[in-house]
């Protein structure tokens, strides 16, 4: 007899909801699809933070910790605890996390003073909105959206830590879900008219955290093959290979085929030297096409005055200005 009782996290409190806002996320701006889409178009290729879950979920027991899973897809934030209360990093605080006898700390020093007082600010800042949006629309006094923010703009508790001491940190499951909550809040009719335009979050009120597919998950070497018969531009099993799985890729189109190669056998076979040979050969391309390009789309440098209004746009996309560094850093665009 059939044993029914193995049931499997994906047929179970899977967090739908978590998945399908970062999905939203990830397939949300051309200029910040993961790598892997650059390769080739391919027009079934499957969103990389879904197909992380359904491996993981398909694999997981039933009653497995929803917000363990969620960490484990990248979803994740960053806090260090001041007196208690959590303060979430972004940016280059993020660069200054170290491990010590196990546990990962923030060392406080004057970059880390200058930034809790400006984190100090932003709060009393948040307060003081929270307070006016209040005042004036006593219906928003209810919004679960409004109550949340207040509830995460508590100011840090004194003193400072010293010079010298650290901070314990934590990592905690990142809330995709409510931070698509919070834009559809800020583009409110009501908000719009109080502050005379949409409401511009700080990082640090939504993601906090780099697209999930771009964070490294745990590898840790695993037993089971995965097998996808039909694997297309090939997201699965190479979400497979990161997660440590042994991987089983089939596909007839001759085009897929070869996208497969190039995503998962060869960085497999030869690693990191890779890079040296696709940056040659890229520029060889670039070279050629430029080339043969010249007579009908001649290649030339942007305009200093239309890159000068470009810089000023992208500098408050912070987003789009990372994916377009590592895009376009060859005009010299991002300095």
């Amino acid at each position: 007899m059939a044993d029914t009782t193995d049931t499997r996290l994906i047929e179970a409190g899977f967090p739908c909801h978590q998945v399908g806002a970062e999905t939203q996320r990830e397939r949300g701006a051309s200029s910040a699809l993961p790598p892997l889409y650059f390769l080739h178009v391919w027009w079934a290729r499957r969103p990389l933070t879904p197909s992380r879950a359904a491996i993981l979920a398909s694999l997981l027991p039933a009653g497995t910790d929803s917000d363990t899973f969620v960490r484990r897809l990248g979803i994740e934030r960053v806090q260090a605890l001041v007196h208690g209360e959590p303060w979430t990093l972004t940016g280059k605080l993020l660069e200054r996390i170290e491990s010590r006898d196990g546990r990962e700390v923030l060392p406080v020093d004057r970059v880390v003073l200058r930034a809790l007082e400006q984190e100090q600010q932003r709060r009393e800042g948040n307060r003081e909105l929270i307070r006016r949006l209040r005042d004036e629309r006593p219906g928003l006094r209810a919004d679960p959206v409004l109550a949340r923010w207040q509830e995460e703009s508590h100011l840090l508790p004194m003193p400072w830590p010293e010079d010298g001491e650290v901070l314990p940190t934590r990592r905690v499951a990142g809330d995709p879900a409510h931070v698509n909550e919070r834009i559809e809040f800020a583009k409110l009719p009501a908000i719009k008219a109080i502050l005379g335009g949409e409401l511009r979050w700080a990082a640090e009120d939504l993601y906090a955290y780099q697209r999930a597919f771009a964070n490294p998950v745990p590898y840790r070497q695993q037993s089971l093959t995965v097998l996808d018969p039909t694997s297309g531009g090939g997201s699965i099993p190479f979400e497979a290979l990161r997660l440590g799985y042994r991987v089983i890729a089939n596909e007839l189109n001759p085009v897929a085929t070869s996208i497969l190669y190039a995503t998962l056998d060869y960085p497999a076979r030869f690693g990191i030297g890779l890079v040296a040979d696709i940056e040659r050969w890229g520029r060889v391309l670039l070279a050629r096409v430029e080339a043969e390009m010249a007579d009908v789309s001649p290649f030339s440098p942007i305009p200093e005055g239309e890159l000068s209004a470009l810089k000023r746009h992208l500098s408050e996309c912070p987003d789009l200005i990372d994916n377009y560094a590592v895009e376009h850093d060859h005009t010299g665009l991002i300095s």
